[in-house]
């Protein structure tokens, strides 16, 4: 699995993707790393459907990886290492659903290439149609992880659910919290991501600079035997590897 995600991540640049790239995704608040954790410190990937605005699956799909990586980095940043990933079903429709496809090659990509990065999923008063969905993916779906999928229903247990797993005040009132209104704003989130880029981007010149440094500091040959130094003459894929 480690050498299928790295050959992945080398082939497909998860880590190179930009903001400027995918932000027209994002528009809407459809999908993006919420302001807040949940009470074990995890962030969380807020998803709307209902917010659906693009018809372009492969850019779907480079967002929703986009998302992935931050809220990556943001976990292992904190120390929690997972994500929670949060879905409000309010107004899910047949037209804001995504196509089963996309929805498989969603689940491909969070078992295959984010393993144990899921800590817990809330489906948020999941529809009757999302129920189709659910038995297409479900039996491609992990056992371990398919235990972090719980189900918040509508009725009179579901406060107290909500509240076992996150802070009610910093919570918008749509999925059982305190804040009025929503808290997704484009202008602001755009900020915060261009500062996330910022900072991969410094990262992977410093990676760069270590490089060249041991690069000249042995011959060609022993640079070329080095596991290290041998993935060096290809500078894309030591970022990948270290990173």
């Amino acid at each position: 699995m480690l050498k299928a995600t790295l050959d992945w991540r080398l082939e497909y640049k998860p880590h190179l993707i930009k903001w400027e790239e995918v932000q027209a995704e994002s528009t809407t608040g459809k999908q993006y790393v919420y302001h807040t954790v949940d009470k074990a410190g995890r962030p969380i990937v807020m998803m709307r459907p209902r917010n659906q605005n693009t018809k372009d699956t492969e850019k779907q799909i480079r967002h929703l990886i986009y998302t992935l990586e931050v809220a990556s980095r943001q976990a292992d940043k904190s120390g929690v290492g997972k994500f929670t990933w949060l879905l409000d079903f309010d107004g899910y429709t047949m037209s804001n659903a995504p196509p089963l496809r996309v929805s498989m090659h969603c689940n491909s990509v969070l078992a295959n290439h984010y393993p144990e990065r899921l800590g817990l999923a809330c489906c948020y008063h999941a529809p009757t149609l999302f129920s189709m969905t659910w038995r297409a993916v479900q039996p491609f779906i992990d056992p371990v992880t398919k235990e972090k999928i719980k189900f918040i229903d509508k009725g009179v247990h579901e406060h107290e659910q909500m509240l076992e797993k996150f802070d009610l005040e910093q919570m918008e009132q749509c999925v059982g919290g305190k804040l009025s209104g929503y808290a997704y704003n484009h202008e602001k989130y755009s900020a915060r991501m261009l500062e996330y880029d910022k900072e991969v981007a410094a990262e992977l010149q410093q990676i760069q600079a270590r490089i060249h440094a041991a690069a000249t500091a042995e011959d060609h040959h022993t640079a070329a035997e080095h596991p290290i130094q041998g993935i060096a003459e290809g500078m894309e894929q030591l970022t990948v590897a270290a990173s």
